[in-house]
């Protein structure tokens, strides 16, 4: 089995959700090709981690069940690119790096 591709070091960083009222979200995508992420909306609470990767214009998010996050709030998430910020596929709000 074919190993997947490295995740480029220059995407790995911490970034925050901006633009969406009421909503809180975190995504951390580490130089090893992991990532930690969480989505909070109202008494909503929903969390992934697993591998990331780019492809093409966008990173990819595959979650994986963990002992710490026994049910991912998704199987794969798609974050395109636009310049700095990574956009969800709906188009409201964008992840912006940490401290911008």
């Amino acid at each position: 089995m074919a190993a997947p591709p490295a995740a480029a070091p220059e995407q790995a960083r911490h970034y925050y959700l901006q633009g969406v009222m009421e909503t809180g979200s975190e995504l951390l995508l580490r130089p090893d090709g992991r990532f930690q992420w969480y989505l909070v909306v109202g008494a909503l609470d929903l969390f992934a981690e697993g591998r990331w990767r780019e492809e093409g214009d966008a990173i990819l998010l595959t979650a994986q069940k963990t002992a710490a996050v026994p049910e991912p709030a998704f199987d794969t998430l798609r974050l395109t690119r636009r310049e700095a910020d990574l956009v969800p596929p709906d188009g409201h709000g964008a992840y912006v790096l940490a401290g911008d």
